[in-house]
This record gives structure tokens, sequence and C-alpha cells, in this order.
């Protein structure tokens, strides 16, 4: 007896276990609500065609049925779409939905199309109709089969993948690395700052090209991110470090253009050339201001 009874314990368990997860999935694909809003909806439509349509209008009461199988292949297709389209693991890549829809959306042409014949008194071809479904619907399934098969994505699956949009570096675009200091004297961190402010200031007034704000390139200083990464951190082509050394009267800058694409110096584009020449105007004035 005890044995029977420890046998019928996790069965109970199970079931209840299995109920459980199916609720769940019903209520993560949002199952029940589709059900409750199909069948308030359905009701009102049903509603308005009987008392309103055949009832005060008198069309023929084929046209009921013809919207009550319009409405039940509509809250079929929903419930196939959502609940096979929540299934995470597909083998083979079969996707249920895409085979099902159709086919039921066929099976209720054919109905609704012998309806509408029986209602303008033309002789049924229900025959004829349902072969041509047939037909149609086997040569959807052979279809999708054979483009599964050979591992041809849906066109209507393929997504967007906003990663490789953040790898798409603009042509026209640059972030100016606070310049470093690297003088003997102390306070001179206002002057490096003042200079990234002001070439950061110049750059922007370039037509089509795009400069990373102050804000954002301070955030950068005494980084030890190496050029690529920190180009692509911030997703720009070019890079422009530099350093101040001043000592007495002697001021040194330097500046450093780099193309992230190949981590070189000394880019040869003309765009590149426009960025050095406004750093080296902006060097000038550093050195006339100093003296």
């Amino acid at each position: 007896m005890s044995s029977s009874n420890g046998e019928k314990a996790p069965s109970k368990e199970g079931k209840k276990s299995f109920f459980r997860v199916f609720f769940t999935k019903l209520k993560k694909r949002r199952i029940i609500e589709t059900l409750a809003a199909f069948i308030a909806g359905g009701w009102l439509v049903l509603e308005f065609v009987d008392r309103i349509l055949v009832a005060h209008y008198h069309i023929r009461e084929k046209w009921l049925d013809i919207v009550f199988f319009s409405l039940l292949a509509a809250m079929l297709c929903t419930i196939l779409w959502r609940w096979f389209s929540g299934v995470e693991k597909r083998p083979g890549n079969v996707k249920v939905e895409v085979l099902m829809v159709p086919l039921v959306i066929l099976v209720t042409l054919a109905i609704d199309l012998n309806l509408i014949f029986q209602i303008a008194g033309i002789p049924p071809k229900r025959l004829l109709i349902s072969v041509v479904a047939f037909l149609l619907g086997i040569a959807w399934i052979v279809f999708k089969s054979l483009q599964w098969a050979a591992g041809i994505p849906d066109a209507a699956a393929k997504k967007f993948d906003i990663s490789k949009l953040a790898e798409i570096k603009p042509e026209k675009s640059i972030v100016v690395l606070p310049f470093a200091n690297i003088s003997p004297e102390e306070g001179q961190e206002y002057f490096c700052d003042g200079m990234t402010d002001e070439i950061i200031t110049d750059l922007s007034h370039v037509h089509h090209l795009l400069v990373i704000s102050r804000s954002s390139a301070m955030t950068l200083k005494g980084t030890k991110k190496t050029i690529p990464e920190i180009a692509q951190a911030v997703n720009v082509r070019y890079v422009l470090e530099g350093s101040v050394r001043k000592a007495g009267n002697n001021l040194r800058i330097a500046a450093q253009l780099i193309d992230s694409a190949n981590d070189a110096h000394r880019p040869k584009s003309i765009r590149a050339r426009w960025m050095m020449y406004l750093i080296f105007r902006k060097k000038c004035h550093a050195q006339l201001w100093q003296h």
C-alpha cells in the first residue's frame, strides 16, 4: 500500500506542475487576453450583423455565417501565431505558425467563397474550391519546407541588428582627447583643458564634421585605453591626441591625428589635412598668447 501511495503522489505533482507551466505560458504569450478580446469583440460584431444588417436591412443570413467563420479564423491565426512564435527552440528552423496561419486562411477563404456563391445564386463550386485550396496548401508546405531545408531565412524574419549599426563609424567624425600636461611646472592643467576646449570649438564649425562634445571627451582624460578602443567607444573615425610642455618661456604643443581604422598617423585625406590646419592655427595662437 505504501509503495502504491508513493507512486501516485509524484503523478499528481507532475500534473499540477504541468498545468502551472501551461498556464504560465498562456499568460506570457497573452493567449487568455486574445481569447477574451476575440470573444467579446466577435460577439459585438455578430450582434451588429444579426440585429442591424440582417433584421433591419434584410441582407441574407448567410452573411452572418461568413462573418462568424472569418472571426473564428482570425482568432485561430492570432492564437497560433502568439503560441508558436514564443517557442525558443525550433528544430530544423521549422516555424509552425508560418505554415499553419496561411492554411487556416485558405480553408476560411474556401468556406467563405462557397457561401458567397450561394448568396449570389451561382451553382456551388465546393469540389473545385476545395481542390484548389488543398493544392495551394500543399504547395505552401512544400515551398516553406524546401526553403527551411536550404537554410534560407524568411524575409519577414530578418531583423535589423543594431550592433552592426554601432560598428559603422561615420567617415567625418572625430574625438579630441584632453591634452596631456607633461610640463615640469605645475598649474598647467587649465591651459591643457583650454586647448582641448578651443580645438573642439573650432572643429565643430567644420561643415559635415561630427565632433564629440567636450563633456564626453573630458571623461576620457587619463584613460589607458588604446586608440581603436576609444574610437569604438564613442563611434568615431579619427582621434586627436596631444600634449603640452612648458618650461620657462618655451612652450611646445604636440598634436597627432590618428585614423582608428588602421591606428596610423598622418591621414592623407583632405578632411584630415583641414583638421591639422585648424590644430596648427590653434598652436600658433597659444604660443602668441604665452609670449
